[in-house]
């Protein structure tokens, strides 16, 4: 049985992995190892493998791995049952089709304040007890697999990881994924930047991706983002870019980790990424230049990788 979530002795919270990479790289926790199996009084240990890795690709996904074999008589993993958490009551009208029927994950666009805060576990307590309390403070909107939604995700790297995920789990055609209260399949949210004309896009925003050269800017301020494809419009061809600025990367809480991204593909030889940006490519103008521009605000609506982490059939 997959994990969808483990206890994170030092979040002191039931988190998915998703959750555990950005805590890592947010430097709010900082083993691999230090996760338990979410069973009841469980206490073998987990490990979530590709937690350290800041590559993202089919082969390099957080998951967890139990490799700890002092499991529980009543552990649900070991008797592989569903997880008997102890949620809090919801009403019923935000209960979830079952796992087969349909998986729900919810995008949302702004991560909670309290997001990144560190938990104090009680002073050395035994794993069983810290657990317990865990349990009591879970709240009901972290829902697992076997009640129809996994978790809320705030980033497209993380819509991007549970893509690759599901692809490879073969639930892919079961997943969706909620943005703005509106359930969609998981294949229907990915639009390749191609020659396409830009009247023709959605007119709200989905995540674009494509191949793109990176290159600091002439200011020294950020970086730009042109994509090799470009979109048009009125028969003509749009340059089509995304901008960051050093100011957003400076304020974002995991920047470590795209710094580090950035840093790499610039001082390559060939400066590209392969690029998820949610947003809405507008036209704007500049001089007598034509853009298709990806307005970036917030740099969870971004994700930038040294290769393509999709199948080959998205290798474009």
């Amino acid at each position: 049985m997959g994990l969808d979530v483990a206890y994170s002795i030092e979040a002191d919270d039931y988190i998915d992995p998703d959750r555990a990479y950005d805590l890592y790289w947010s430097g709010a926790i900082t083993d691999k190892h230090k996760f338990m199996c979410p069973g009841t009084n469980c206490t073998a240990q987990v490990t979530c493998a590709n937690l350290t890795e800041e590559l993202q690709s089919m082969r390099v996904v957080p998951h967890y791995r139990v490799y700890g074999k002092n499991h529980s008589t009543e552990c649900e993993v070991f008797n592989e049952k569903p997880l008997g958490l102890n949620y809090e009551d919801v009403e019923k009208s935000e209960e979830r089709v079952t796992v087969d029927q349909s998986i729900v994950d919810q995008f949302l666009l702004q991560r909670p304040s309290t997001y990144y805060d560190e938990r104090v576990p009680p002073k050395e307590p035994s794993k069983t007890v810290a657990k317990t309390v865990s349990i009591a403070k879970r709240k009901a909107d972290a829902r697992l697999r076997e009640i129809g939604s996994v978790s809320k995700i705030y980033s497209v790297r993380s819509v991007v990881s549970r893509f690759i995920r599901y692809k490879k789990d073969g639930s892919l055609e079961q997943r969706r994924l909620n943005i703005l209260g509106k359930d969609v399949p998981y294949r229907s949210v990915f639009k390749c930047v191609w020659e396409q004309d830009l009247s023709s896009l959605p007119e709200y925003p989905i995540i674009y991706y494509g191949w793109a050269y990176v290159n600091r800017l002439k200011s020294n301020r950020g970086y730009q983002i042109k994509f090799k494809k470009e979109l048009q419009f009125g028969g003509g061809r749009l340059t089509t870019t995304a901008m960051i600025g050093d100011r957003l990367i400076d304020s974002y809480k995991i920047k470590k980790l795209v710094s580090t991204r950035l840093e790499k593909i610039v001082a390559a030889e060939n400066p590209t990424a392969f690029v998820f940006v949610y947003s809405r490519p507008v036209r704007n103008v500049s001089g007598d230049r034509v853009f298709a521009n990806f307005e970036i605000t917030n740099l969870d609506m971004i994700d930038i990788n040294y290769e393509c982490p999709l199948p080959k059939a998205y290798n474009k």
